[in-house]
């Protein structure tokens, strides 16, 4: 496990250059996941990222394990643009940026009086991403949601399910904005690229439910234009659980020891080299061959499918999953035992990519994480500061932007602002009463919390 030498406080003047990003501003001014960790990812490859929340209504995740992890190296202000003074903090923002993500209610800053054209008076190369459950339009933009609402209505959870006949199954942690997180990011660079190269900024609407429908790979094709949809109550075929619907030995399987294995013995190579290991005929040439030459895998509804589905069952119940590995490693056979957090822990592989680090927090001090995602060669990705406190770069930025000492202390006695300490965030979050301090002594005397 790598330690990283990050500080708590970063200085927003002086922001290391480190990464691929390095130079690009990125303002976001929305909350939970989808929006913020988007940006995140975009601080750990060097942009510098300024995130905005309501002095009186901070961020769900604050104070989480989540928030620690996902919004490393970034700065936190508060500002609430349905104010005039808020307004003017946004615009400063806007003019500061290269990139804004918003991830409020549709329609929510032109009401204010802060459209995208707006946006653009002020910073005409501003890549700005609006992120929602349905859209900016539609006959759904102004309807709630969350995670799961882009599951299910872009039909993501109707494919899953333990069996054919049972209900639909949401996928955790949190598939929906996660997706649409790394697609933000996509967009928001490649709005930023434009802007370099034409000189005028473009706007994206991103809609988690859209981002949902687009990973649902052939099936909506096939559905469509095919037919065979089921009707209600009627049974679900792509409903499975851990096995395949289609195609044979490409599954989990349970093993000797209680575990479980993923195969994917489909492909030229491993048809060749996998089938006899189960008890298959190896490919042939020969008339009348069972598995002819150049065989890819066979459908579960070819009775060989069927038959090399059933071989692959008791082999591999008759064998351990680490007996697997090796037997299907040495083969060149796709496998992957289904791991759990001891096994990622003792894992040489997370050992030597270092996905797993130990970083400095503000508000829990020590913990463990999860590191770096993206390899960089010459310009690698970096954590260099803690997640921040609310509020926590308030005065420093303000300054920055233009604001007084004095400018900053009116804000705050009016309540335009507000700032939490380490302790204040575990107070108000109840931290040490819901748990999520795991040395509460330590914790709690490290932040000054009584």
């Amino acid at each position: 496990m790598t330690v990283v030498n990050n500080v708590l406080h970063q200085d927003f003047a002086a922001y290391p250059k480190f990464g691929v990003l390095q130079g690009v501003k990125v303002f976001v001014t929305g909350t939970n996941i989808a929006g913020p960790f988007a940006a995140c990812l975009m601080a750990e490859m060097g942009a510098q990222v300024v995130q905005a929340e309501m002095p009186k209504i901070p961020c769900q995740t604050r104070g989480t394990y989540s928030w620690a992890q996902n919004h490393r190296n970034c700065y936190a202000i508060t500002l609430n643009a349905a104010t005039a003074r808020g307004k003017e903090l946004f615009l400063k923002g806007i003019e500061w940026a290269d990139i804004w993500i918003e991830a409020g209610r549709p329609g929510g800053y032109e009401k204010r009086g802060l459209s995208d054209e707006v946006c653009w008076e002020h910073n005409k190369k501003l890549s700005i991403v609006h992120v929602s459950g349905y859209g900016q339009f539609g006959p759904y933009k102004d309807k709630a949601s969350y995670d799961v609402s882009g599951q299910a209505m872009g039909g993501y959870m109707y494919m899953n399910g333990v069996s054919p006949t049972s209900g639909p199954l949401k996928v955790n942690p949190y598939l929906s904005d996660y997706v649409t997180a790394y697609n933000t990011c996509i967009v928001a660079l490649a709005g930023y690229i434009h802007a370099k190269n034409f000189g005028e900024g473009d706007s994206c609407d991103v809609a988690q439910y859209d981002n949902m429908f687009r990973l649902m790979d052939n099936f909506p094709a096939k559905w469509f234009n095919k037919g065979g949809i089921p009707g209600p109550g009627e049974p679900v075929p792509e409903r499975t659980g851990n096995k395949a619907d289609m195609a044979c030995c490409f599954s989990f399987y349970d093993t000797k020891d209680g575990s479980a294995i993923f195969v994917g013995m489909t492909g030229v190579g491993p048809v060749e080299r996998g089938y006899p290991i189960i008890g298959m005929p190896a490919p042939s040439a020969e008339e009348g061959a069972e598995i002819p030459i150049g065989c890819t895998g066979l459908p579960l509804f070819d009775p060989r499918g069927a038959k090399a589905e059933k071989l692959m069952e008791e082999f591999c119940a008759a064998r351990t999953a680490a007996e697997l590995e090796k037997i299907f490693d040495d083969a060149g056979i796709p496998n992957q035992r289904a791991y759990g957090p001891n096994d990622i822990l003792a894992d040489p592989q997370f050992e030597a990519r270092e996905n797993i680090v130990e970083w400095e927090d503000t508000v829990y001090g020590p913990m463990k994480g999860i590191g770096i995602t993206n390899r960089f060669t010459k310009n690698p990705s970096k954590i260099v500061a803690s997640a921040p406190c609310l509020g926590e770069h308030n005065r420093e930025i303000f300054k920055l932007w233009g604001f007084s000492d004095a400018d900053i202390d009116d804000m705050y006695a009016k309540g335009e602002v507000a700032t939490w300490d380490a302790a204040t965030t575990a107070k108000v979050k109840l931290l040490k009463e819901w748990g999520f301090f795991w040395d509460p002594e330590r914790q709690c005397k490290r932040i000054g919390l009584e």
